[in-house]
């Protein structure tokens, strides 16, 4: 990223190749939209060139690029809510396309991982993004608080308690 600040562009490069997967599930994961994901994939990319003054150099660029990706994010929704004012919402379904599926999963893991994610998608989207911060994309809590503007030992009880609910939502979903 210091290369970048530089003007270094072929950093950029590196940076993308290296964290677009990373950023693509995390769209996916929050929005269940391959496309809008594919496209909010490319517009944190396009901030972090336009924003990349203002990375400080003491701050981990994963926590740097997950701010930028929170903010396109809620920038999405918002633009969502208001359009949707007048539409009522669509249910969505096929959360697991994008998932990396391995052959040798027996039926009942899938169906165990396929309600998982059902439980997941019946969370508060701050229950869901802080478990799909701490658990699946494995930020340290230290990180997340940097992200979302608190203290580490807030996210800790905060994922903490978002486990909790997403056990109850998982124990009474219909098998």
């Amino acid at each position: 990223m210091q290369q970048l600040q530089l003007g270094n562009f072929q950093a950029a490069a590196q940076l993308f190749e290296r964290w677009k997967q990373v950023l693509y599930n995390f769209f996916l994961r929050q929005t269940s939209d391959r496309e809008l994901a594919e496209d909010m994939t490319q517009s944190a990319f396009e901030r972090m060139i336009k924003y990349r003054s203002t990375y400080k150099p003491d701050l981990a660029f994963r926590a740097w690029i997950f701010q930028i990706a929170r903010n396109l994010l809620f920038s999405s929704q918002r633009k969502k809510l208001s359009r949707s004012k007048a539409l009522a919402k669509l249910s969505s379904s096929g959360h697991l396309e994008g998932e990396n599926k391995r052959v040798d999963l027996d039926m009942e893991e899938r169906e165990d991982k396929a309600k998982l994610w059902k439980a997941m998608d019946r969370l508060t989207p701050d229950d869901r993004e802080l478990l799909l911060l701490a658990k699946i994309q494995k930020i340290p809590y230290r990180e997340i608080g940097e992200i979302m503007n608190c203290k580490e030992g807030t996210v800790k009880v905060k994922v903490h308690r978002a486990i909790g609910r997403l056990k109850n939502v998982f124990t009474t979903l219909e098998d």
